[in-house]
């Protein structure tokens, strides 16, 4: 497992998984160099080849509010793979707030011809970037072919490469703060695959929460072109609207902080928790608000959905909160607690 913290500074763990766990936990890595800032993102990866000169990889994906980002290997105690700038300071993207990984490419059941795994990044000015990892690793063989005297296969203010998709997803219309506060890819798209040109366009889910408190949910369309993997998203204009989903949800006063799914199979359904302290249950579909959890006594900055029936959030101090919905709540019978 994997943790980090303000200081930038990321941890690998080995932990015994047997069952008399008579071995603890262990520290394979301690990663202090990469990140200068709080790390928003830390996203294991398995990154398939789709180039006979390289080989299957399982990666570590990490962000850090200082604007960088870093792929490392996993299979090699963290070593770092590639690392860079991600936010051009010219074009006023601002800070990195949050970053998701779409990695159909693991999923179970395949994936399509032009699937590739994106990392998005949310930033504090609105903006939604997203990079091909694929194409970061290639540029991390370049800069490493590059380079003979440096090990390093990258300096401290190396730029990314172009983004492959960028979009302003919050901010400016609504007169409120504007930062994309969370991020979430939510698997399969609703449009159908279809060939266009001599290629086949498949389609993603990416669910932004703001800053301002609203939800929007998008789809990421890709397909193959003469410069790599085009990605696009939908709808463009505020005026456009997506046919099989619904696209603004609104319902949190004040920033969302978290998105999460019960399965990346079933993207009917998603939750969202905020600033307000609240966890709202959406429709996908309709944008209808199933319903509500409150009664936090502070906010809620996480969700985790185990499976269909646990959810665990934090927002209550210093506990960690495992909500069970496969439980019949009996209130004339009362409860036991062991403890």
């Amino acid at each position: 497992c994997t943790a980090a913290g303000e200081s930038g500074t990321i941890k690998i763990w080995s932990l015994d998984t047997s069952e008399s766990r008579s071995h603890g936990e262990e520290l394979v890595a301690s990663l202090t160099s990469d990140h200068s800032s709080k790390i928003i993102a830390l996203k294991a990866m398995v990154l398939p080849s789709h180039n006979a000169a390289m080989e299957e990889r399982n990666v570590l994906f990490s962000a850090s509010a200082d604007g960088t980002v870093a792929l490392h290997d996993l299979d090699k105690k963290g070593e770092l793979i590639f690392s860079c700038q991600c936010i051009d300071k010219e074009k006023d993207y601002g800070q990195v707030t949050c970053a998701d990984v779409s990695n159909p490419t693991s999923w179970d059941g395949g994936c399509e011809e032009n699937d590739r795994d994106v990392i998005f990044l949310g930033t504090s000015s609105g903006y939604v970037v997203g990079y091909v990892a694929e194409e970061l690793l290639t540029a991390a063989a370049a800069a490493s072919a590059s380079s003979s005297s440096n090990a390093a296969t990258t300096s401290d203010d190396e730029i990314c490469p172009l983004p492959s998709i960028q979009f302003r997803a919050h901010g400016k219309d609504s007169g409120a703060g504007e930062a994309v506060t969370a991020i979430r890819c939510g698997g399969h798209g609703t449009i159908p695959n279809t060939t266009v040109g001599t290629s086949r366009m498949s389609s993603k889910i990416l669910l932004t929460g703001g800053e301002d408190g609203t939800v929007k949910q998008w789809e990421i369309l890709g397909q193959q072109s003469t410069f790599g993997i085009r990605l696009e998203h939908w709808p463009r204009m505020s005026s456009q609207r997506m046919k099989r989903r619904h696209h603004l949800f609104k319902g949190h006063y004040g920033a969302v902080t978290s998105i999460s799914q019960q399965s990346k199979y079933d993207s009917s359904k998603f939750l969202t928790s905020g600033n307000d302290g609240s966890i709202r249950v959406w429709s996908a579909t309709n944008g209808e608000e199933l319903f509500t959890m409150d009664g936090f006594t502070s906010y809620v900055s996480s969700l985790a959905c185990l499976g269909r029936d646990l959810l665990v959030t934090d927002g209550s101090g210093q506990y960690v909160c495992v909500h069970d919905f496969s439980i019949d709540d009996d209130l004339d019978a009362g409860y036991d607690l062991d403890w």
